[in-house]
């Protein structure tokens, strides 16, 4: 039998911060009295990353095909929990809220961590990611797959271990997040946006602000036109 919860943060370059999430999930896993494990998904660090994770007692999996949405799917197929909880290893995301989204989940088949009902901290998101990005990716969600969020491209999401195996996940970068939201409208998934907090990352972003939104854009406009061609 697995543990009730799993938590997966996908990994590349992190050792400033993810010897911290480590132990704010451990330190949840013992004050809620939760049978859990914590899964790292590495990407390819040349850094510390790995050996802090595996001296704090996280399972370290690595996935040598480069890409965001690589590193989730190969930690998603190795949580055995019945809920699973996904978020970034920089410390922007408080895994503090753990307990909030596996009280969603009671009732939810994935749950959104929204950055836009919460707090942002000031200089943790970019302007144009604030005030240009994340409006026009709305929009695009609202009026193509009819999805009414608030958060076009969270990275703190929580699943029924069950409705894994609904979704159809393959993309390989970035657009990953996307591809959940369309998982959700398309499928038609009972799903919640909670309030989160967002802070200031610990380390280099990865992000590249116009090739990954090209891409993102690219994708939702992609699997749309993918979407009719099949629904009619």
């Amino acid at each position: 039998m697995g543990p009730e919860v799993s938590v997966i943060m996908p990994s590349l370059n992190e050792e400033q911060a993810i010897g911290e999430c480590i132990k704010k999930i451990k330190l949840v896993f013992g004050t809620q009295n939760l049978d859990g494990e914590i899964i790292v998904a590495d990407n390819g660090s040349t850094d510390n990353s790995i050996s802090i994770s595996k001296s704090l007692g996280a399972k370290v999996i690595v996935e040598t095909k480069k890409g965001y949405g690589n590193a989730c799917r190969a930690g998603l197929r190795q949580a055995r929990g019945e809920y699973v909880i996904m978020g970034d290893a920089d410390d922007t995301y408080d895994f503090f809220e753990i307990p909030r989204f596996l009280k969603a989940l009671k009732e939810n088949e994935i749950v959104l961590g929204s950055r836009f009902k919460g707090d942002i901290k000031k200089g943790s998101m970019p302007f144009l990611h604030r005030y240009i990005g994340s409006p026009f990716f709305r929009f695009l969600f609202s009026s193509l797959f009819k999805l009414k969020i608030s958060e076009p491209s969270t990275g703190f999401v929580g699943f029924r271990k069950n409705t894994l195996e609904k979704l159809s996940l393959r993309a390989e970068g970035m657009e990953f997040a996307s591809e959940i939201l369309i998982n959700i409208s398309i499928k038609k998934l009972k799903f919640t946006e909670i309030p989160i907090n967002y802070d200031i990352r610990k380390g280099k972003s990865k992000l590249n602000t116009l090739r990954d939104g090209y891409r993102h854009a690219s994708f939702i406009l992609k699997q749309y036109f993918s979407y009719r061609k099949v629904k009619y």
